[in-house]
């Protein structure tokens, strides 16, 4: 069973070009972050923008904060950049 199934039909959503299936009604910035770096914790230094296009219910496109999320829909696009303070 997929962790992320709660009996809803999983979207395709793309995350940084890669296709993701995708079972929950929304998505938190720490979920489309985890899709983007698999296993890679943010450091003090570092910092990470959600960027969404194509979304639900009149809200085309937009960022996530760390604690937020946005309901998901089939072919939503997430851009997840990731920057080290140097």
């Amino acid at each position: 069973m997929n962790p992320n199934d709660h009996g809803k039909k999983p979207v395709t959503i793309i995350v940084n070009t890669r296709s993701v299936e995708w079972a929950e009604k929304e998505i938190t910035y720490e979920q489309a972050y985890d899709l983007a770096y698999p296993g890679q914790l943010l450091g003090d230094g570092d910092t990470a923008t959600v960027e969404y296009s194509r979304g639900a219910g009149g809200h085309g496109g937009g960022s996530l904060t760390a604690g937020h999320g946005v309901h998901v829909k089939e072919g939503m696009v997430f851009d997840v950049y990731r920057t080290t303070r140097s």
